[in-house]
Protein backbone atom coordinates (compact mmCIF):
# COMPACT_ATOMS: atom_id res chain seq x y z
CA UNK A 1 0.00 0.00 0.00
CA UNK A 2 2.77 2.14 1.13
CA UNK A 3 4.27 1.66 -2.65
CA UNK A 4 1.09 2.39 -4.26
CA UNK A 5 0.61 5.87 -2.38
CA UNK A 6 4.25 6.86 -3.14
CA UNK A 7 3.54 6.11 -6.58
CA UNK A 8 0.30 7.48 -6.72
CA UNK A 9 2.17 11.03 -5.15
CA UNK A 10 4.75 11.07 -7.89
CA UNK A 11 1.93 10.80 -10.29
CA UNK A 12 0.07 13.94 -9.03
CA UNK A 13 2.65 16.11 -8.68
CA UNK A 14 3.31 15.23 -13.01
CA UNK A 15 -0.24 15.99 -13.36
CA UNK A 16 0.04 18.99 -11.52
CA UNK A 17 2.68 20.57 -14.51
CA UNK A 18 -0.19 18.73 -16.71
CA UNK A 19 -2.80 20.85 -15.37
CA UNK A 20 -0.72 24.25 -15.92
CA UNK A 21 0.20 23.34 -19.14
CA UNK A 22 -3.33 22.35 -20.26
CA UNK A 23 -4.69 26.05 -19.75
CA UNK A 24 -2.40 27.79 -22.00
CA UNK A 25 -3.28 27.97 -25.68
CA UNK A 26 -2.83 25.44 -27.89
CA UNK A 27 -0.57 28.02 -30.15
CA UNK A 28 1.89 28.24 -26.94
CA UNK A 29 1.82 23.87 -26.98
CA UNK A 30 2.07 23.49 -30.80
CA UNK A 31 4.63 24.38 -33.33
CA UNK A 32 2.36 25.09 -36.08
CA UNK A 33 -1.68 25.44 -36.53
CA UNK A 34 -3.69 22.28 -37.07
CA UNK A 35 -6.73 21.48 -38.46
CA UNK A 36 -9.14 18.95 -36.86
CA UNK A 37 -12.31 17.71 -38.86
CA UNK A 38 -15.27 16.66 -36.43
CA UNK A 39 -17.61 14.15 -38.50
CA UNK A 40 -20.75 15.35 -37.05
CA UNK A 41 -25.11 14.81 -37.82
CA UNK A 42 -25.20 18.17 -38.34
CA UNK A 43 -24.97 20.52 -41.49
CA UNK A 44 -24.02 23.87 -41.61
CA UNK A 45 -27.61 25.67 -40.66
CA UNK A 46 -27.33 24.14 -37.58
CA UNK A 47 -26.12 25.11 -33.20
CA UNK A 48 -22.91 22.68 -33.53
CA UNK A 49 -21.56 24.28 -36.97
CA UNK A 50 -22.15 28.15 -34.65
CA UNK A 51 -20.40 26.28 -31.91
CA UNK A 52 -17.60 25.42 -34.71
CA UNK A 53 -17.58 29.20 -35.67
CA UNK A 54 -17.49 30.92 -32.51
CA UNK A 55 -14.14 28.45 -31.36
CA UNK A 56 -12.51 29.60 -34.99
CA UNK A 57 -13.25 33.06 -34.04
CA UNK A 58 -11.09 32.54 -30.98
CA UNK A 59 -7.71 31.83 -33.54
CA UNK A 60 -6.32 29.49 -30.95
CA UNK A 61 -4.12 28.16 -33.58
CA UNK A 62 -6.78 25.22 -34.21
CA UNK A 63 -8.94 25.19 -37.13
CA UNK A 64 -11.84 22.85 -36.47
CA UNK A 65 -14.18 21.59 -39.91
CA UNK A 66 -17.54 20.47 -39.52
CA UNK A 67 -18.63 17.74 -41.68
CA UNK A 68 -21.83 16.27 -42.07
CA UNK A 69 -21.76 12.54 -42.48
CA UNK A 70 -25.04 11.14 -41.91
CA UNK A 71 -26.71 9.49 -38.74
CA UNK A 72 -24.71 7.97 -35.59
CA UNK A 73 -24.76 4.43 -37.41
CA UNK A 74 -23.52 5.82 -40.63
CA UNK A 75 -20.72 8.25 -39.26
CA UNK A 76 -19.55 5.18 -36.88
CA UNK A 77 -19.78 2.66 -40.15
CA UNK A 78 -17.96 5.29 -42.51
CA UNK A 79 -15.26 5.84 -39.43
CA UNK A 80 -14.64 2.24 -39.42
CA UNK A 81 -13.63 1.76 -42.78
CA UNK A 82 -11.49 4.96 -42.86
CA UNK A 83 -9.70 3.38 -39.79
CA UNK A 84 -9.17 0.42 -41.74
CA UNK A 85 -7.82 2.09 -44.57
CA UNK A 86 -5.18 3.77 -41.96
CA UNK A 87 -7.35 7.39 -41.65
CA UNK A 88 -9.36 7.98 -38.70
CA UNK A 89 -10.95 10.64 -38.32
CA UNK A 90 -9.33 13.11 -35.77
CA UNK A 91 -13.06 13.24 -33.94
CA UNK A 92 -16.51 12.40 -34.24
CA UNK A 93 -19.89 12.93 -32.87
CA UNK A 94 -20.64 9.62 -31.10
CA UNK A 95 -23.80 8.23 -29.69
CA UNK A 96 -24.09 6.64 -26.61
CA UNK A 97 -24.85 3.62 -27.61
CA UNK A 98 -22.17 2.77 -29.99
CA UNK A 99 -19.80 3.76 -25.81
CA UNK A 100 -18.81 -0.06 -25.99
CA UNK A 101 -17.88 -0.07 -30.19
CA UNK A 102 -16.07 3.43 -29.95
CA UNK A 103 -13.88 2.13 -27.49
CA UNK A 104 -13.09 -1.44 -28.02
CA UNK A 105 -13.48 -1.59 -32.07
CA UNK A 106 -12.81 2.58 -33.00
CA UNK A 107 -9.96 2.90 -30.31
CA UNK A 108 -11.91 6.48 -28.96
CA UNK A 109 -8.73 8.00 -27.22
CA UNK A 110 -8.99 7.96 -23.34
CA UNK A 111 -8.69 11.82 -22.84
CA UNK A 112 -6.71 11.43 -20.03
CA UNK A 113 -3.75 9.91 -21.79
CA UNK A 114 -3.84 13.05 -23.96
CA UNK A 115 -3.51 15.74 -21.43
CA UNK A 116 -4.66 14.55 -17.93
CA UNK A 117 -5.66 17.96 -16.96
CA UNK A 118 -7.18 19.01 -19.66
CA UNK A 119 -9.42 16.10 -19.43
CA UNK A 120 -10.44 16.65 -15.78
CA UNK A 121 -10.76 20.65 -16.41
CA UNK A 122 -13.47 19.26 -19.20
CA UNK A 123 -15.38 17.02 -17.48
CA UNK A 124 -14.99 18.96 -14.20
CA UNK A 125 -17.58 21.59 -16.38
CA UNK A 126 -20.25 18.36 -16.65
CA UNK A 127 -22.78 17.01 -13.57
CA UNK A 128 -21.13 14.03 -11.94
CA UNK A 129 -23.88 11.80 -12.84
CA UNK A 130 -23.02 12.03 -16.50
CA UNK A 131 -19.63 10.93 -16.33
CA UNK A 132 -20.44 7.17 -15.98
CA UNK A 133 -21.69 7.65 -19.28
CA UNK A 134 -18.34 8.52 -21.12
CA UNK A 135 -16.45 6.16 -19.11
CA UNK A 136 -15.70 2.79 -20.82
CA UNK A 137 -13.42 0.43 -19.37
CA UNK A 138 -12.40 2.86 -16.48
CA UNK A 139 -11.17 5.22 -19.65
CA UNK A 140 -12.68 8.65 -20.10
CA UNK A 141 -13.57 8.94 -24.30
CA UNK A 142 -15.39 11.49 -24.90
CA UNK A 143 -17.64 14.76 -23.24
CA UNK A 144 -20.81 14.33 -22.90
CA UNK A 145 -22.32 16.68 -25.65
CA UNK A 146 -26.18 16.01 -26.05
CA UNK A 147 -28.26 14.38 -23.61
CA UNK A 148 -32.13 13.94 -24.33
CA UNK A 149 -34.85 11.19 -23.34
CA UNK A 150 -37.77 10.51 -25.14
CA UNK A 151 -41.26 12.16 -24.13
CA UNK A 152 -44.63 12.88 -25.57
CA UNK A 153 -45.09 15.13 -27.38
CA UNK A 154 -49.14 16.07 -27.99
CA UNK A 155 -50.51 18.21 -31.51
CA UNK A 156 -52.85 20.58 -29.32
CA UNK A 157 -54.60 21.86 -32.06
CA UNK A 158 -55.60 18.04 -33.09
CA UNK A 159 -56.27 17.49 -29.52
CA UNK A 160 -58.83 20.18 -29.85
CA UNK A 161 -60.58 19.26 -32.73
CA UNK A 162 -61.16 15.94 -31.42
CA UNK A 163 -63.09 17.19 -28.07
CA UNK A 164 -60.24 15.93 -25.47
CA UNK A 165 -60.01 17.86 -22.09
CA UNK A 166 -57.01 19.84 -22.60
CA UNK A 167 -56.33 19.59 -18.73
CA UNK A 168 -53.59 16.91 -19.85
CA UNK A 169 -51.29 16.10 -16.88
CA UNK A 170 -47.51 15.80 -16.89
CA UNK A 171 -47.22 12.67 -15.41
CA UNK A 172 -49.05 10.18 -18.46
CA UNK A 173 -49.60 6.29 -18.46
CA UNK A 174 -49.85 4.03 -21.27
CA UNK A 175 -53.35 3.07 -20.64
CA UNK A 176 -53.82 6.86 -20.76
CA UNK A 177 -51.93 7.13 -23.66
CA UNK A 178 -54.02 4.41 -25.73
CA UNK A 179 -57.45 5.64 -24.03
CA UNK A 180 -56.35 8.90 -25.56
CA UNK A 181 -55.12 7.59 -28.88
CA UNK A 182 -58.84 5.85 -29.38
CA UNK A 183 -60.74 8.52 -28.92
CA UNK A 184 -58.78 10.86 -31.53
CA UNK A 185 -59.28 8.24 -33.81
CA UNK A 186 -63.07 7.68 -33.69
CA UNK A 187 -63.64 11.44 -33.40
CA UNK A 188 -61.30 12.26 -36.76
CA UNK A 189 -61.33 9.06 -38.45
CA UNK A 190 -62.18 9.65 -42.07
CA UNK A 191 -61.08 13.77 -42.15
CA UNK A 192 -58.84 14.91 -44.30
CA UNK A 193 -56.06 14.06 -42.03
CA UNK A 194 -53.17 12.57 -44.07
CA UNK A 195 -52.00 10.66 -40.69
CA UNK A 196 -53.79 11.83 -37.61
CA UNK A 197 -52.84 8.49 -35.31
CA UNK A 198 -50.34 8.36 -32.45
CA UNK A 199 -47.10 7.25 -33.46
CA UNK A 200 -44.30 6.17 -32.00
CA UNK A 201 -40.70 6.65 -33.38
CA UNK A 202 -39.83 3.75 -35.40
CA UNK A 203 -36.35 4.86 -36.06
CA UNK A 204 -34.64 4.71 -32.55
CA UNK A 205 -37.19 1.48 -31.62
CA UNK A 206 -34.28 0.23 -29.79
CA UNK A 207 -34.79 3.65 -27.89
CA UNK A 208 -38.62 3.47 -27.27
CA UNK A 209 -38.56 -0.30 -27.23
CA UNK A 210 -35.69 -0.03 -24.29
CA UNK A 211 -38.46 2.42 -22.61
CA UNK A 212 -40.81 0.19 -22.16
CA UNK A 213 -39.54 -2.17 -21.35
CA UNK A 214 -37.72 -1.00 -18.35
CA UNK A 215 -41.08 1.21 -17.10
CA UNK A 216 -42.38 -2.94 -16.90
CA UNK A 217 -39.24 -3.58 -14.94
CA UNK A 218 -36.86 -5.51 -17.54
CA UNK A 219 -34.36 -4.58 -19.46
CA UNK A 220 -32.53 -5.34 -23.01
CA UNK A 221 -29.30 -5.65 -20.82
CA UNK A 222 -27.46 -6.29 -17.72
CA UNK A 223 -24.43 -5.50 -17.81
CA UNK A 224 -23.06 -7.22 -21.14
CA UNK A 225 -25.89 -10.43 -20.38
CA UNK A 226 -28.64 -10.58 -22.65
CA UNK A 227 -31.48 -10.51 -20.44
CA UNK A 228 -34.55 -9.25 -23.55
CA UNK A 229 -36.40 -12.85 -23.09
CA UNK A 230 -37.30 -11.88 -19.24
CA UNK A 231 -40.89 -11.81 -18.82
CA UNK A 232 -40.79 -8.16 -17.77
CA UNK A 233 -40.02 -7.34 -21.22
CA UNK A 234 -42.19 -9.49 -22.81
CA UNK A 235 -44.77 -7.34 -20.62
CA UNK A 236 -43.34 -4.33 -21.66
CA UNK A 237 -42.81 -4.86 -25.63
CA UNK A 238 -46.31 -6.48 -25.18
CA UNK A 239 -47.67 -3.19 -24.14
CA UNK A 240 -45.09 -1.37 -26.62
CA UNK A 241 -47.55 -3.17 -29.25
CA UNK A 242 -50.40 -2.67 -28.31
CA UNK A 243 -51.64 0.26 -29.81
CA UNK A 244 -49.98 -0.84 -33.06
CA UNK A 245 -52.16 -4.09 -32.73
CA UNK A 246 -55.08 -1.84 -31.84
CA UNK A 247 -54.68 0.31 -35.84
CA UNK A 248 -54.10 2.97 -33.32
CA UNK A 249 -50.49 3.46 -34.30
CA UNK A 250 -49.18 4.35 -37.83
CA UNK A 251 -46.06 2.56 -38.78
CA UNK A 252 -43.83 5.27 -40.45
CA UNK A 253 -39.71 5.78 -39.99
CA UNK A 254 -38.02 8.60 -38.11
CA UNK A 255 -38.08 11.27 -41.11
CA UNK A 256 -41.40 10.30 -42.02
CA UNK A 257 -42.86 10.87 -38.89
CA UNK A 258 -40.59 13.97 -38.22
CA UNK A 259 -42.01 15.69 -41.21
CA UNK A 260 -45.61 14.45 -40.33
CA UNK A 261 -45.51 15.72 -37.21
CA UNK A 262 -44.30 19.21 -37.55
CA UNK A 263 -46.95 18.98 -40.76
CA UNK A 264 -49.48 18.81 -38.07
CA UNK A 265 -51.08 15.50 -38.98
CA UNK A 266 -50.17 13.40 -36.24
CA UNK A 267 -51.56 14.14 -32.69
CA UNK A 268 -49.07 12.19 -30.41
CA UNK A 269 -45.66 11.41 -30.80
CA UNK A 270 -43.51 9.63 -28.32
CA UNK A 271 -39.90 10.67 -29.67
CA UNK A 272 -36.79 12.52 -28.11
CA UNK A 273 -36.96 15.34 -26.12
CA UNK A 274 -34.33 16.95 -28.47
CA UNK A 275 -37.36 18.19 -30.41
CA UNK A 276 -38.10 21.38 -28.38
CA UNK A 277 -36.75 24.08 -29.71
CA UNK A 278 -38.59 22.89 -33.63
CA UNK A 279 -41.37 22.59 -31.87
CA UNK A 280 -41.22 25.79 -29.95
CA UNK A 281 -40.79 27.84 -33.26
CA UNK A 282 -43.64 25.16 -34.84
CA UNK A 283 -46.53 27.20 -35.97
CA UNK A 284 -48.28 24.07 -34.50
CA UNK A 285 -49.48 24.42 -30.62
CA UNK A 286 -47.46 21.13 -28.91
CA UNK A 287 -47.12 20.23 -25.22
CA UNK A 288 -44.63 18.05 -23.69
CA UNK A 289 -45.67 15.40 -21.18
CA UNK A 290 -43.36 12.74 -19.62
CA UNK A 291 -43.07 9.18 -21.96
CA UNK A 292 -46.11 6.61 -20.59
CA UNK A 293 -45.78 4.81 -17.58
CA UNK A 294 -46.62 1.20 -16.85
CA UNK A 295 -48.92 1.35 -14.12
CA UNK A 296 -47.36 3.82 -12.24
CA UNK A 297 -43.55 3.04 -12.51
CA UNK A 298 -41.36 4.95 -14.91
CA UNK A 299 -37.50 4.11 -15.42
CA UNK A 300 -36.41 5.89 -18.25
CA UNK A 301 -33.19 6.17 -20.26
CA UNK A 302 -31.10 8.72 -21.70
CA UNK A 303 -30.20 9.33 -25.43
CA UNK A 304 -27.95 11.54 -27.48
CA UNK A 305 -24.07 11.98 -27.87
CA UNK A 306 -21.00 12.32 -26.94
CA UNK A 307 -17.50 14.32 -28.54
CA UNK A 308 -14.93 11.87 -29.20
CA UNK A 309 -11.38 11.93 -29.94
CA UNK A 310 -9.94 9.23 -32.42
CA UNK A 311 -6.91 10.81 -33.90
CA UNK A 312 -3.59 8.72 -33.83
CA UNK A 313 -1.66 11.99 -34.35
CA UNK A 314 -0.67 13.56 -30.81
CA UNK A 315 -0.98 17.05 -31.89
CA UNK A 316 -4.04 16.78 -33.70
CA UNK A 317 -5.13 15.01 -30.32
CA UNK A 318 -4.55 17.65 -28.13
CA UNK A 319 -5.69 20.00 -30.76
CA UNK A 320 -9.03 18.71 -30.12
CA UNK A 321 -8.67 18.51 -26.77
CA UNK A 322 -8.52 22.45 -26.86
CA UNK A 323 -12.06 22.28 -29.21
CA UNK A 324 -13.00 20.07 -26.12
CA UNK A 325 -12.11 22.73 -23.47
CA UNK A 326 -14.30 25.28 -24.90
CA UNK A 327 -17.17 23.15 -26.00
CA UNK A 328 -17.41 22.67 -21.99
CA UNK A 329 -17.18 26.36 -21.38
CA UNK A 330 -20.31 28.09 -20.34
CA UNK A 331 -19.96 30.28 -23.81
CA UNK A 332 -19.91 26.76 -25.75
CA UNK A 333 -22.90 25.45 -24.09
CA UNK A 334 -24.92 28.57 -24.12
CA UNK A 335 -24.50 28.66 -28.22
CA UNK A 336 -25.78 25.13 -28.25
CA UNK A 337 -28.42 24.84 -25.83
CA UNK A 338 -30.52 26.34 -28.64
CA UNK A 339 -30.92 22.99 -29.98
CA UNK A 340 -32.92 22.04 -27.09
CA UNK A 341 -31.62 19.13 -25.20
CA UNK A 342 -30.98 18.74 -21.77
CA UNK A 343 -27.96 20.98 -20.34
CA UNK A 344 -25.84 18.60 -18.18
CA UNK A 345 -23.08 20.92 -17.44
CA UNK A 346 -22.71 23.09 -14.66
CA UNK A 347 -23.35 25.84 -16.03
CA UNK A 348 -26.66 27.72 -15.08
CA UNK A 349 -27.62 28.30 -18.44
CA UNK A 350 -32.08 29.05 -18.45
CA UNK A 351 -34.25 26.50 -19.42
CA UNK A 352 -35.43 26.28 -22.90
CA UNK A 353 -39.17 26.24 -23.90
CA UNK A 354 -40.99 22.71 -23.87
CA UNK A 355 -38.44 20.67 -21.69
CA UNK A 356 -40.63 20.28 -18.67
CA UNK A 357 -41.59 16.54 -18.94
CA UNK A 358 -37.39 15.99 -20.20
CA UNK A 359 -36.42 17.48 -16.99
CA UNK A 360 -38.56 15.60 -14.62
CA UNK A 361 -37.71 12.41 -16.72
CA UNK A 362 -34.11 13.63 -15.80
CA UNK A 363 -34.22 14.92 -11.81
CA UNK A 364 -36.13 11.34 -11.50
CA UNK A 365 -32.68 9.61 -13.00
CA UNK A 366 -32.30 8.28 -16.10
CA UNK A 367 -30.56 5.20 -17.52
CA UNK A 368 -28.09 4.88 -20.45
CA UNK A 369 -29.74 3.64 -23.95
CA UNK A 370 -28.18 0.41 -24.54
CA UNK A 371 -24.92 0.00 -24.99
CA UNK A 372 -24.28 -2.78 -27.30
CA UNK A 373 -21.02 -4.39 -26.33
CA UNK A 374 -18.65 -6.76 -28.64
CA UNK A 375 -16.74 -5.51 -31.70
CA UNK A 376 -20.00 -6.42 -33.54
CA UNK A 377 -22.00 -4.10 -31.38
CA UNK A 378 -23.19 -1.96 -34.41
CA UNK A 379 -24.49 -5.04 -35.88
CA UNK A 380 -26.76 -5.64 -32.80
CA UNK A 381 -28.49 -2.39 -32.83
CA UNK A 382 -29.55 -3.37 -36.18
CA UNK A 383 -30.82 -7.12 -35.26
CA UNK A 384 -32.60 -5.78 -32.22
CA UNK A 385 -34.41 -3.24 -34.17
CA UNK A 386 -35.46 -6.15 -37.01
CA UNK A 387 -37.10 -8.53 -34.19
CA UNK A 388 -38.86 -5.12 -32.71
CA UNK A 389 -40.27 -4.40 -36.30
CA UNK A 390 -41.28 -7.95 -36.58
CA UNK A 391 -43.36 -8.02 -33.89
CA UNK A 392 -44.66 -4.90 -34.00
CA UNK A 393 -45.83 -5.95 -37.40
CA UNK A 394 -47.53 -8.95 -35.98
CA UNK A 395 -45.68 -11.12 -37.73
CA UNK A 396 -44.41 -12.84 -34.20
CA UNK A 397 -45.94 -12.73 -30.97
CA UNK A 398 -43.72 -10.47 -28.29
CA UNK A 399 -42.17 -13.68 -26.15
CA UNK A 400 -41.28 -15.80 -29.34
CA UNK A 401 -39.44 -12.40 -30.72
CA UNK A 402 -37.79 -11.74 -27.90
CA UNK A 403 -36.47 -15.20 -27.53
CA UNK A 404 -34.90 -15.06 -31.32
CA UNK A 405 -33.82 -11.54 -30.50
CA UNK A 406 -31.92 -12.73 -27.89
CA UNK A 407 -30.77 -15.63 -30.24
CA UNK A 408 -29.31 -13.88 -32.93
CA UNK A 409 -27.60 -10.85 -30.69
CA UNK A 410 -25.68 -13.93 -28.27
CA UNK A 411 -23.13 -14.14 -30.76
CA UNK A 412 -22.79 -10.29 -31.68
CA UNK A 413 -22.21 -8.89 -28.27
CA UNK A 414 -19.25 -11.22 -27.33
CA UNK A 415 -16.46 -8.97 -25.88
Amino acid sequence: MAQFTSTRRTFLAGTAGLAAASLLPFRALASSDATVTVSSPWGSNQPFQKVVDAYNAKKTGVSVINRMDGDYQEMATKALASIASGRPPEMMVTGWKFGYFARRTLGARDLAEIDAGKAEEIIGRFKPNVRPLVTIDDALIGLPWAMSTPVTWINMDLWREAGLDENIPLDVSHAWLVEQAARIDKALGGRNHPTYRSALDLSNNEWTSQAYIQNAGGFILDGDKLVCDSAEAIEGMTRFAEPVRAELWTNMDYRAQQKAMFAGNIAIVTTSSSRAAAAAKADIEFKDVMFPSIEGNRKMNSGGNFLAVYARDEELARASMDFLAFCASREGQEIWSEVGYLNTSVHDIPRGPLQEAAIAQLEAGLTPETIWPGARGLEGQDVWRQWVARILDGEVQPAEGLARAKDDLAPLVVN
